[in-house]
């Protein structure tokens, strides 16, 4: 389950970036060789300086998922990135300082839970439009890859069984639940089984019976036909499982540790955030898209950048461009201050040459997320 919104929210605003650029605005970005076993950055960009790019113009549409807490009387809100006005969201508990609010977002859903005090077994809501309406009880909750349902984790606090069950928007059971090893909950669906992680490694498991089928290195990202899985020499690899079919990829050069790649809703590029340390007190962060089509990475524009690691977002939006969102640092010193921090989104279609950013009147500390319509 993604980290509580209810810590950091409280404190603070965050701070955003956030752009929107026709894809006929800037000339098309060369994409390395797919035969190069390693693709080099542009020597035009820098590794350490701040994120860049041209000012975000009106009519974006994105809009942000900000929250609070009960000590500080603050409810979860919708942040309109395009106005700044912020609504706040109805249909959630009072503010409490017992309860414990996260938000984690699937593909087109918004999921909210709320849990009170060593409890991990709480309250799923699903986020429509600035209205929470209640989706289950349970632990987390993520879509079915064909839209068919959401399958839902349980993991009780008291020594209880760690369950999967699957059931309909509405609540009807499709599936009944089944005990499930509770340190490999499933997290994501895939055509090919749930994905979940154990001791380092990405296994599948059947829908039917949660039976493993399937191991993985890492399994980064699912398209509706391949898995983008991390092979343990680090490069890459596109696998449809099962059919003994795979196509090889160069890991970008420099790159640091990968995390979890985002598939633009078409399904032809997959951007794949990369995480480094550096001397000062924050990390970089690294993104590359691959076009699964081509098999070439394109290096986004005024990356790698320093972040704050724990605010840091990225998705597709339905119309295809790709936003990040997050505390970034706004200077290039190695230690910087709380003030040299500022929360921000970005925006960027696969070929143009830069970021469209903004910065928003926000404290940088609070936690977000991107909410996709």
């Amino acid at each position: 389950m993604t980290r509580s919104l209810a810590g950091t929210i409280g404190r603070s605003l965050v701070p955003v970036l956030a752009c929107l650029v026709g894809c006929t605005a800037t000339p098309r970005a060369g994409w390395p060789a797919a035969e190069a076993p390693r693709v080099t950055a542009s020597p035009a960009r820098s590794g350490h300086g701040p994120l860049s790019g041209q000012p975000l113009g009106p009519g974006s549409g994105i809009r942000l998922l900000v929250g609070g807490d009960g000590q500080t009387g603050l409810a979860p809100a919708v942040l309109d990135v395009d106005t700044g006005a912020s609504t706040p969201v109805s249909g959630l508990p009072d503010p409490d300082p017992r309860l414990t609010l996260s938000a984690f977002v699937h593909g087109r859903h918004t999921v909210i839970a709320v849990s009170g005090p060593a409890v991990d077994q709480g309250r799923l809501y699903l986020l429509e439009g600035n209205e929470a309406r209640k989706l289950a009880t349970g632990w987390n909750a993520f879509p079915a890859f064909d839209d068919s349902g959401f399958w839902i984790t349980d993991r009780p606090a008291h020594d209880g069984p760690c369950t999967v069950r699957k059931q309909a928007e509405d609540g009807r059971t499709l599936r009944r639940p089944r005990w499930s090893h509770c340190g490999a909950l499933p997290f994501l669906d895939t055509p090919y089984g749930l994905h979940a992680r154990h001791r380092d490694e990405s296994i599948l498991l059947a829908h039917d019976s949660l039976r493993k089928t399937g191991r993985h290195p890492g399994i980064v990202a699912a398209t509706s036909r391949e898995l983008l899985v991390r092979r343990r020499d680090e490069n890459f690899a596109l696998v449809i499982p099962g059919a003994g079919k795979e196509r090889p990829i160069g890991r970008p050069a420099g790159a640091g540790e990968v995390r979890d790649g985002e598939v633009s809703p078409d399904g032809r590029y997959i951007a794949v955030p990369f995480l480094a340390p550096t001397t000062g007190a924050h990390e970089r962060l690294d993104v590359w898209v691959l076009d699964t089509k081509t098999l070439r990475w394109a290096h986004l524009p005024s990356t790698p950048v320093p972040v704050d690691v724990k605010t840091r977002r990225m998705r597709w939006t339905p119309n295809g461009r790709l936003v990040l969102a997050g505390a970034f640092v706004t200077t290039a010193d190695a230690y910087p201050r709380e003030s040299d921090h500022a929360s921000m989104i970005a925006t960027w279609r696969p070929g143009e040459q830069a970021l469209s950013v903004r910065r928003l009147p926000v404290e940088w500390q609070t936690n977000l997320e991107i909410v996709v319509p």
